[in-house]
């Protein structure tokens, strides 16, 4: 079984099989994929015909996804039984693989659905654990850029105090006149949270290469992005890409959290300006932190996403 890094050159590849999809999780967004597959050691395969992600462990895969077609749709198709019969083939070689190397056979990013397609192929052979740090958080398009009803005047509170504030601001989509603007966002953050959170070092060292990654090729990853400015300041900015026909997914929003009111509305002028032909919003996971958690529930997503682990039972 071959498996491929992950890098620019796999774009089309990976294209070829995420194109017809209308999965909305944001791990297989392309960009995701692309950006985060050195730190998250995913590679990928081709088998059966079938697009078949991997994480690794001392060189040998220990995880994997589930099969995803070239021709198919994914989430629509599976319970089409010709869909069924191509993912089964896949899923057994790389099961067969697996028990061949002696290592336990575990998929991650799986949806409850596809752990009951699974358990009607092989009854009580496996388990599913809900991965709740890994849920998305998708929101409509319509609410997150006008924000009506009670629920949500908190933020609206933050915006008409942030335009009272500052009548003057500035949006621009992200080109490359302003990638320095963004960039200058991004160490004022990193300069801010570096210290306070300890455990994430590694993690924003990664993602502060991952964005100017980002913006420095936002025309390869199909990305568009917004920054905002008070008189010639940069003091947010967001970036994102479509996952799917009907779901755009934001992958980095970077705000001068000293400003009230910069979060709410890079968040709600890039959707307003931007993403109003789409119908979903994807605002990615927690991570399992509390304060993401409490921030994202804070707009009462209309879809929590489920995403879990599969793992076969102990024989």
């Amino acid at each position: 079984m071959k498996l491929t890094k992950i890098d620019f050159n796999s774009i089309n590849s990976l294209k070829e099989y995420l194109s017809n999809c209308s999965i909305r999780d944001c791990a297989f967004c392309l960009g995701n994929i692309i950006l985060w597959s050195e730190f998250y050691k995913t590679e990928f395969s081709i088998i059966e015909d079938m697009l078949v992600f991997f994480t690794k462990e001392e060189g040998l895969p220990s995880s994997f996804t589930f099969p995803i077609g070239k021709k198919w749709d994914f989430e629509k198709d599976l319970e089409n039984p010709a869909y069924q019969q191509a993912a089964r083939k896949a899923f057994d070689t790389i099961c067969d693989y697996f028990n061949q190397q002696n290592i336990p056979i575990r998929l991650h990013s799986v949806t409850p659905a596809i752990y009951d397609l699974i358990c009607t192929w092989y009854p009580e052979q496996y388990t599913y654990t809900p991965d709740r740090a890994s849920y998305d958080y998708i929101y409509t398009a319509e609410k997150l850029s006008g924000l009506s009803g009670s629920k949500l005047h908190g933020k609206r509170n933050h915006i008409n105090s942030f335009i009272k504030k500052y009548p003057d601001y500035v949006y621009e989509n992200i080109n490359p006149s302003n990638i320095n603007d963004c960039l200058e966002i991004l160490k004022l953050w990193m300069y801010k949270h570096y210290d306070a959170d300890k455990d994430m070092i590694r993690e924003y060292k990664y993602e502060y290469n991952s964005i100017e990654s980002a913006l420095k090729n936002m025309e390869k990853l199909n990305m568009k992005g917004g920054i905002i400015k008070l008189e010639g300041r940069p003091i947010a900015f967001t970036i994102g890409e479509p996952i799917c026909h009907d779901t755009y997914d934001i992958h980095f929003e970077k705000a001068d959290d000293s400003i009230q009111g910069a979060y709410q509305m890079i968040n709600r002028e890039f959707v307003s300006r931007n993403l109003m032909e789409y119908t979903y919003v994807n605002r990615e996971e927690d991570l399992g932190i509390d304060g993401l958690r409490k921030s994202k529930l804070s707009y009462y997503p209309d879809i929590l996403y489920e995403k879990g682990i599969i793992q076969q039972e102990n024989k």
